[in-house]
């Protein structure tokens, strides 16, 4: 091998060695590290603040009679939070993957080079430059390893708090009172549903629900009471649907469900049951025991139906079960 090879082969070595060195040097210089653990502090911060105030929140009574006809911007906002949150610990997992493996390919490399090197007949006066190149390559092998160590570290971290990031998403789009669905996450899932009718054509139908009356109980027995059967209500709904259907609470003493692959005509005779279930219930309030009725309202969803074209439909069946008397069950175009 001639001596111009020997130099092309130390000096593409050395290059190399000092441009990974460099990128070595910057990754693992701590500012990635400070940035993980600034976002994880962030990210404890953001969760405590919203756990408070969901705890805050969860011991406020909830006393409206009338339909929300939005979602609480609070929640929302909360919502809108977990989320944002979630993505920026996606991006950063992901980046971490990438610096780690750039990191073992280099050390690969680089061992390679190494090996090659080791095994060349070198002349006497490179001998000094391939023992340093030598030392340098091993350095930043080490670097490299010492690099993968952490990226480990900090990828276990990003994993527990994307596990309560994920836990946190859950727990802001549930009811406080009755520990079902909220209307956000209705709202996320009734949209998630209409795209899958538009695309697949599957049949599903939804019910709203009104307890009928049910200014009378807060008046009569109270707010607190007015919780309890709130909470009672909820458990005899959910009792009595299969565990692929979809039930939220509404707003107010009103709850929606979603029935899955269920079209307007099966929709309605599930309404009956349901009606009939908490009809035939008794709920205790203290010394006294209280019965209830339902008004529901059913709607098949359509091809062209949008969220709210939807719930315009099965709004007008429930208020015409009201005007009907209440106690009973109407279904659009049945």
């Amino acid at each position: 091998m001639s001596i111009t090879t020997y130099l092309i082969v130390f000096g593409s070595g050395l290059i190399a060695g000092m441009l990974i060195l460099f990128i070595t040097h910057k990754v693992s210089s701590g500012d990635s590290f400070h940035l993980v653990g600034g976002i994880g502090r962030l990210f404890s911060m953001v969760v405590g603040i919203v756990r408070r105030t969901s705890e805050v929140e969860d011991t406020q009574e909830v006393h409206a009679a009338e339909v929300l006809l939005s979602v609480d911007p609070r929640e929302q906002k909360l919502y809108e939070s977990a989320q944002a949150i979630r993505n920026m610990l996606l991006i950063l997992a992901a980046n971490i993957q990438r610096t780690n493996k750039a990191a073992l390919e280099s050390s690969v490399v680089l061992g390679d080079v190494k090996s090659a090197i080791d095994t060349m007949d070198l002349p006497t006066d490179l001998r000094e430059a391939h023992s340093l190149l030598m030392k340098e390559i091993d350095r930043v092998i080490s670097s490299n390893t010492e690099l993968k160590n952490e990226l480990s570290k900090s990828q276990t971290v990003l994993s527990e708090q994307q596990q309560q990031i994920e836990d946190l998403r859950t727990a802001v789009r549930i009811d406080g009172l009755t520990q079902i669905a909220n209307r956000a996450y209705f709202d996320e899932k009734l949209n998630e549903m209409i795209s899958l009718r538009k695309r697949y054509s599957d049949p599903f139908s939804l019910m709203i629900i009104d307890i009928d009356n049910f200014k009378a109980v807060n008046d009569t027995y109270g707010h607190p009471a007015g919780d309890r059967i709130l909470k009672g209500v909820s458990l005899k709904l959910k009792a009595s649907l299969r565990g692929s259907d979809f039930l939220a609470r509404f707003g107010g003493d009103e709850f929606i469900i979603i029935l899955i692959k269920t079209d307007v005509i099966a929709a309605t005779e599930v309404a009956w049951k349901l009606s009939e279930e908490v009809r035939a219930s008794r709920f205790l309030l203290d010394n006294s025991s209280l019965f209830l009725t339902l008004s529901i309202g059913v709607a098949e969803a359509r091809a062209d139906d949008t969220d709210e074209s939807l719930l315009k439909r099965a709004d007008a069946a429930l208020y015409r079960t009201k005007l009907g008397g209440r106690n009973g069950v109407s279904a659009d175009g049945v």
